[in-house]
């Protein structure tokens, strides 16, 4: 496997952080971390423009880029000049959705600021970028004092699913009436949720139970299927960050399944009509399993693994087998710190890098 590693910007620190929202406050380092430290945290491909777009950690507010794979280059899309960004906006999480027919890009605004800057203050953003025109539009700022850790975008039924942080909660937008429909307090929040193949959007609830809850949209209204929980849910939860939940990533596989990856690095899925979970193995050694993407070659693509030994492979699911590609580092002994997300284009996965200890993500290339 060759890997390759892209630089947007780069910024070296100093000293050994332990992740993002650690460096953040050294102040220190303000000026240089904010303008030159990015981290890749959420990604879309868009298929005729042939680029891949980057949801970025950017304390300086650039926290959407476009990449052209065929020349290696990078272009903000200038979220930071846009005159939409608050002084507390400073990621797009998870969740960075396209919809072709209005060549448009649908996210929410996440943050790193402590308590003291976003209590009783305007939370998190729900975003429209317009790609061809290259703007930004705010459709609402829904939820006062939290910002939006993840998104799901229902282009059907017109609605934005999202988890906010520190609220801990599950809320849903309708586009349509430009009205927030509902946000409720769960207890707990996935890396990520999906949407099953009746439209059902699955998360997690409880401080204690750490289990999945499935929200019906058609008639507003939660179900809580019985047993439906990792087995090893609540030794999983504050395990990606304070107040995470077990689940770090979700994807509705197009089989009738939904596939999730744990904090501990446990790879599962899940009947929605049952609700019953399956352990299909555990990939890769250490903890975390944040990075799953579904590939056209009908193989599910993850990245995770111990810090500093960021792993690649991909499931079979007709054999049910995991092969393991290799480690993601390149031959002169760069290595991914810790995978965020994945999209795979062409035969080469794109795996964002976050939370490196002393410079910057990368966007690493894997042919495979």
């Amino acid at each position: 496997m060759k890997v390759t590693p892209f630089v947007y910007k780069d910024y070296k620190l100093n000293l050994v952080i332990t992740d993002d929202e650690a460096a953040r406050i050294h102040e220190k380092y303000a000026k240089l971390f904010n303008a030159r430290r990015y981290s890749f945290v959420a990604m879309r491909w868009h298929p005729k423009r042939r680029r891949l777009f980057l949801g970025c950690t950017s304390t300086g507010g650039d926290i959407l880029v476009e990449f052209d794979p065929a020349k290696g280059t990078f272009r903000s899309c200038g979220y930071a000049r846009s005159g939409l960004r608050g002084p507390t906006e400073d990621k797009i999480h998870k969740g960075l959705w396209l919809d072709e027919e209005e060549d448009a890009l649908y996210f929410g605004t996440a943050s790193l600021a402590p308590a003291p800057r976003t209590v009783g203050r305007p939370g998190g953003s729900l975003v429209r970028y317009r790609i061809a025109e290259r703007k930004f539009e705010r459709l609402a700022r829904p939820v006062v004092g939290s910002h939006i850790q993840a998104t799901i975008y229902d282009r059907a039924r017109r609605m934005i699913y999202f988890y906010t942080l520190p609220a801990l909660g599950f809320g849903v937008f309708d586009l349509r009436k430009r009205k927030l429909v509902r946000h409720d307090a769960m207890g707990s929040i996935p890396h990520i949720g999906c949407l099953d193949d009746a439209g059902g959007v699955w998360g997690t609830y409880g401080f204690s139970a750490q289990a999945f809850f499935r929200y019906v949209p058609e008639e507003d209204r939660y179900e809580f299927p019985t047993g439906c929980v990792f087995p090893c849910a609540v030794d999983g939860a504050n395990v990606a960050y304070k107040g995470s939940g077990p689940v770090d990533s979700l994807l509705n596989g197009g089989d009738g399944w939904l596939y999730a990856g744990s904090t501990l690095g446990e790879f599962f899925r899940i009947e929605p009509r049952s609700g019953k979970v399956e352990h299909l193995g555990k990939p890769f050694p250490g903890k975390r399993l944040p990075a799953m993407c579904l590939a056209d070659d009908g193989m599910i693509y993850l990245s995770g693994g111990q810090d500093k030994k960021t792993m690649l492979g991909r499931y079979d699911r007709a054999t049910g087998s995991i092969e393991k590609l290799g480690p993601v580092a390149d031959r002169r002994g760069r290595a991914c710190f810790r995978a965020h997300e994945i999209a795979v284009v062409d035969g080469t996965a794109y795996i964002g890098e976050t939370d490196n200890q002393q410079r910057s993500g990368y966007l690493w290339a894997c042919e495979v």
